[in-house]
């Protein structure tokens, strides 16, 4: 009986078009990372970035909804709910509302690889070398503040290995560079830290 069910199995999936092979592919790898995502405690990763001529690496550590990211002589700290940006350049302090629907890994690095009961439709890119490539459009009438999104993942593992965002016709490229656990404690930020710094609160 089990060996008939596995047959029969074999058949729909032959007869099934491509496309819906690969959209139902695409749908089991985001669904995955999203959820080997969520049960982590905390987590690190270190990065690199490209945008245009611009190159940069920094990492971010999360513990819960909260983290702490460094990139160059900038600093963000977020609880949940407040975002603190701190520039050591320009001796100023940005306070905001974090965006809790962000996908972005520079302004929400909780939720960069969670697309799960996001607003993004996943598709099955390619799958070569190891990796395997999904494309994320948002829906229309989302409000996503990036357009499509382009995800990297091992195939085996599913650890991301990069991310690409397009900003109007621009891109935004992020590479995985290390990626582990992390069980703190986290960096919160203290303003004692930054006693003769501009405080903007956008809040």
């Amino acid at each position: 009986m089990k060996k008939a069910v596995v047959c029969l199995l074999g058949v729909v999936c032959m007869l099934l078009p491509p496309a819906v092979l690969a959209q139902s592919r695409a749908e089991e790898v985001v669904a995955a990372l999203s959820a080997q995502m969520r049960a982590l405690e905390g987590y690190e990763i270190g990065f690199e970035v490209a945008m245009g001529e611009y190159r940069g690496t920094g990492s971010y550590f999360v513990s819960g909804d909260s983290y702490y990211l460094v990139m160059g002589d900038n600093e963000v700290f977020a609880d949940g709910s407040t975002r603190f940006e701190v520039s050591n350049s320009r001796r100023e302090i940005i306070v905001g509302e974090t965006d809790a629907a962000s996908r972005s890994l520079l302004d929400n690095p909780v939720r960069a690889f969670d697309f799960l009961d996001s607003e993004y439709a996943p598709s099955l890119l390619w799958v070569r070398d190891g990796a395997t490539a999904v494309l994320l459009t948002p829906a229309a009438g989302s409000g996503a503040p990036t357009g499509n999104i382009t995800l990297v993942v091992a195939t085996a593992s599913l650890r991301p290995q990069s991310i690409v965002y397009d900003f109007d016709g621009g891109q935004v490229t992020v590479r995985i560079l290390r990626f582990g656990p992390f069980d703190g404690p986290l960096r919160t930020f203290d303003r004692a830290a930054y006693p003769d710094y501009e405080w903007i609160d956008f809040r």
